[in-house]
């Protein structure tokens, strides 16, 4: 009986806390440790070695405002720290169904640009390229992190699994970033 009430609680666990950020344990990098940084009031996306900036992209972020995402459907860009556990090298091949987010439309391939980055999380968002340049810069999306394919053909170079991923919503001790490009 205690084995199985055991089990149940580890479960039980899991599923409370799978998807989740684990912002709350003020996660910081190893020394060498590479990492990525987005910042949701700039529209930055920085690629970091330990706490130096090695390059910065402009992105769009989630149309909805907000820190925390509850659903799909509040087009939040999350904050937290996040862990990656995969690049798909092309992503043109993958769909975009609308009726995913109770939109009208037929699904259609090739919206998420060259290359994506998938991170834990419920929500199914990523960092991805786009078929649409031309959004960059803007709050647009569903929540996903978008970059410009060249970008994102770029920043895949330096991204490994379980590298992480911190959104923050602005930080306060950082000035604006410049352009690296």
């Amino acid at each position: 009986m205690k084995k199985i009430i055991a089990i149940i609680v580890i479960t039980l666990t899991f599923i409370v806390h799978a998807g989740k950020s684990d912002a709350s344990q003020k996660w910081q990098p190893k020394n060498g440790e590479n990492w990525i940084g987005i910042n949701k009031e700039q529209l930055r996306l920085t690629l970091y070695k330990d706490n130096v900036s090695l390059k910065t992209w402009q992105i769009s972020i989630g149309r909805g405002r907000g820190t925390e995402k509850k659903s799909r459907l509040d087009l939040i860009t999350p904050t937290g720290t996040f862990t990656i556990y995969r690049v798909v090298q092309d992503a043109t091949k993958l769909v975009y169904d609308p009726a995913w987010f109770d939109e009208p439309g037929k699904p259609e391939a090739g919206v998420y640009g060259s290359k994506l980055i998938s991170f834990y999380n419920k929500w199914q968002i990523a960092i991805h390229g786009t078929n649409n340049a031309s959004s960059i810069g803007k709050w647009v999306t569903h929540g996903c992190v978008r970059l410009r394919n060249k970008d994102v053909e770029e920043l895949v170079k330096d991204v490994k699994p379980k590298m992480r991923v911190v959104i923050v919503e602005k930080d306060v001790n950082k000035k604006f970033y410049k352009e690296t490009i």
